[in-house]
């Protein structure tokens, strides 16, 4: 049998680590009865993927939302082509809305969370519309197969754009915050068997067994740096803890970068992530308003935040601090509050987004972002979301500020659309 996992396409390119878990998991289970082949929509052109894909048994797309119009046209050609091939797709999109996903007449499956236990049943027969995934122990998974998703792709794109090689582990799943934006947040999209008010195990790695994969790829693809797919990294204080010891330990000595969570950064903790290397942190700080940040429900305060950050800088690693504009009671004033923040935390690097209802978060409607051009779509950029008080085109208007007032030390993406416009005069015109 013969099975092709394709990654959807998006200008921003990483590692399919979700694929190369899954592509790994049905070698191991397998063995040699399928023939297994990857695709990613960043580099392979639209040609190369169709032909050589449309030979196959099951071809799988994993795809966020942005991500999901590219699945559906290559999907619809290798369904003309042979009609035949039995399409899937998974990932976020799927996941937050798989009754719209599966309205499309070149799916045949939709899978619901994790995808390693529901892509083995479907080879193994399941043809049930909607697949829902089973969690899986990283007890029970072999490390991710990267020379399947062709690891050096993205380690090269790092070079281009960093000068430094770098990828990207993960070392558990599941988020326990409630982030109304996010989601992995407040609905839990890969995991919807948890309420909102339940409380969502997360499912660590064992530290021996991620550390020897670090070295292992490490060497194999001499990094600079790695980081973490986690959404958020330090959501167990002492598993972090453990973590940097070990490492230390064992004299491993590639620097990371993690996404932190300001709440949860202790003075130790921040000693401990110097020691063992950790070079920078990004820090979803989100907003300088106390209401902002409440109907956000990610947990924080302006003072955790602060006292997170200070932890940080005082151990000498670097800050990159995030920013999201527009949530739905969002006025100037908690937007000069933000700013009054950004200016006091002194981070190394900002980012500033806008808002983006994805499908599986709080601010989805479908019937009013049900025919959102989402290819064209994302959190640093769209001419729709505005809130109770603002404008979309006043929310463009105070992004382009603060992405001026901080172009010092902008980051890269608000930097790269800052020079090539983004459209944004057309959009502050209407």
């Amino acid at each position: 049998m013969k099975i092709t996992l394709i990654h959807g396409k998006y200008f921003n390119s990483w590692e399919a680590l979700g694929l190369a878990y899954i592509g790994g998991y049905l070698k191991q289970e397998l063995a040699d009865s399928v023939e297994i082949d990857f695709f990613q929509g960043i580099f392979d052109d639209d040609e190369t993927v169709i032909s050589q894909a449309s030979d196959s048994d099951i071809v799988a797309f994993s795809c966020t939302t942005p991500s999901f119009p590219y699945a559906e046209r290559i999907a619809g050609q290798l369904k003309r082509i042979n009609p035949q091939i039995h399409i899937v797709v998974g990932g976020y999109h799927a996941s937050a809305v798989p009754h719209e996903t599966i309205q499309s007449e070149f799916i045949d499956q939709v899978v619901i969370g994790e995808g390693e236990s529901a892509m083995l049943a479907i080879v193994r027969g399941n043809r049930e519309p909607i697949v829902h995934g089973t969690r899986s122990s990283f007890d029970n998974l072999p490390w991710p197969d990267r020379e399947l998703i062709k690891n050096e792709r993205t380690v090269e794109v790092a070079v281009e754009q960093a000068g430094q090689r770098i990828t990207a582990f993960q070392s558990h799943r599941a988020c326990p915050f409630r982030c109304k934006y996010c989601l992995d947040g407040h609905n839990k999209v890969l995991y919807p068997e948890f309420g909102p008010k339940d409380k969502i195990p997360i499912g660590y790695r064992d530290v021996d067994d991620l550390l020897d994969e670090i070295e292992s790829v490490t060497d194999r693809y001499k990094l600079d740096l790695f980081k973490f797919t986690d959404p958020t990294w330090n959501t167990s204080i002492p598993w972090v803890l453990e973590f940097c010891r070990k490492k230390i330990a064992r004299n491993i000595d590639v620097p990371f970068y993690p996404a932190v969570h300001a709440g949860l950064i202790t003075q130790e903790m921040a000693h401990l992530l110097k020691a063992a290397g950790c070079h920078e942190v990004a820090c979803g700080v989100e907003s300088g308003s106390p209401k902002i940040l409440k109907q956000i429900g990610k947990g924080t305060t302006v003072k955790s935040i602060k006292r997170g950050v200070r932890f940080i800088k005082e151990a000498g690693i670097i800050v990159r601090g995030y920013f999201i504009l527009g949530m739905p009671d969002e006025t100037d004033e908690d937007i000069r509050l933000t700013e009054k923040l950004a200016e006091e935390l002194e981070m190394d690097e900002y980012g500033f987004t806008i808002l983006c209802p994805y499908p599986g978060t709080t601010m989805y409607d479908p019937k009013i972002h049900g025919n959102i051009d989402w290819e064209n779509t994302d959190e640093y950029g769209n001419d729709f979301w505005h809130t109770n008080h603002l404008t979309n085109a006043e929310l463009h208007k105070w992004q382009a500020y603060l992405v001026e007032k901080f172009s010092d030390n902008i980051c890269w993406h608000n930097r790269i659309l800052a020079e090539n416009d983004y459209d944004l005069d057309k959009t502050l015109e209407g």
